[in-house]
């Protein structure tokens, strides 16, 4: 759905853009079209690929990309985590950019639109797949998972990594206490900028209708009640379960998902109607039950 020339926003969201160069440069001229002033990258910010091959993605793309962009008058705000398919290892790299406003929220809580406050969460419970970076234990997990696999570090080296009998020291409830401990009644409304969706959602099916989210995950959205949860991570589960935009309680939670080789698959939103207002690029408006039913 293209946005007519009358059409504003407050805020882009998108996730899973996988070092797809097409879908970076249409989410930027789509942030321009918008008028936002912000804009969230939710996490899987690089191809699919080595240390080496993210890193030269980031220098030889992405980083030019934003200070490109940046430059621009009037150019969004830009807060972003990495998701369970991007190595660690160059976070700094993104860090040490000198991009200013250009901000990485993991396990933190900053400063966002008209008063509010985001958060983000690059973590995920297992998954099948082998880079382990960012993925978190938890218990009760339903799915294919695979305990053993590879993490990076600082010098960008790879090494093999097991979860068993580290459970408790990787759980993701610890990333969720530490982003819980920075929240204060001054630190209200709330966005949640979450990579993995909450568990039992219209966000987190994969095919065969099985829900893959995070009960811990949900568990802190029931407690904190934000405004707004942005996810993404189960790229098909709008298509499983037609719809991009669920409710917990009060909270509006989100997820784009995302095909590749596709149009890109994003939201936008303003503040002042927020419900109302929420737009998916290829589905349309959001259509949510009122709050408490």
């Amino acid at each position: 759905m293209s946005p007519s020339d009358t059409t504003r926003a407050d805020v882009l969201y998108t996730a899973d853009l996988h070092g797809s160069r097409e879908l970076y440069v249409e989410s930027f001229a789509l942030a321009r079209r918008l008028g936002v002033r912000a804009v969230i990258l939710g996490g899987d910010l690089a191809p699919h690929a080595t240390v080496v091959e993210q890193r030269s993605f980031y220098q030889g793309f992405l980083i030019p990309l934003l200070r490109e962009y940046r430059s621009e008058k009037d150019s969004a705000e830009i807060f972003y985590i990495m998701g369970n398919d991007d190595w660690s290892a160059n976070l700094p790299v993104l860090q040490r950019a000198g991009i200013e406003r250009f901000h990485h929220i993991h396990c933190t809580v900053r400063p966002f639109l008209d008063k509010t406050w985001i958060a983000g969460l690059g973590s995920v419970t297992l998954t099948p797949f082998a880079l382990k970076d960012w993925e978190r234990w938890e218990e009760g997990l339903g799915g294919p998972i695979r305990q053993e696999g590879f993490r990076s570090q600082a010098d960008g080296s790879v090494h093999p990594f097991d979860f068993r009998g580290r459970e408790w020291e990787e759980w993701i409830g610890r990333d969720l206490e530490t982003i819980g401990k920075e929240l204060t009644p001054e630190r209200q409304p709330l966005v949640c900028a979450f990579h993995g969706p909450p568990h039992g959602t219209a966000l987190d099916l994969i095919h065969g209708d099985a829900h893959v989210g995070s009960r811990e995950v949900r568990k802190f959205l029931e407690k904190q009640r934000p405004l707004l949860s942005l996810h993404g991570h189960i790229h098909e589960s709008p298509a499983v379960s037609g719809k991009f935009a669920d409710r917990l309680g009060p909270t509006i939670c989100v997820n784009p998902g995302q095909r590749m080789g596709s149009t890109l698959h994003a939201v936008w939103f303003r503040f002042d109607d927020l419900a109302g207002s929420l737009t998916h690029t290829l589905l349309g408006p959001a259509t949510l039950d009122p709050p408490g039913t």
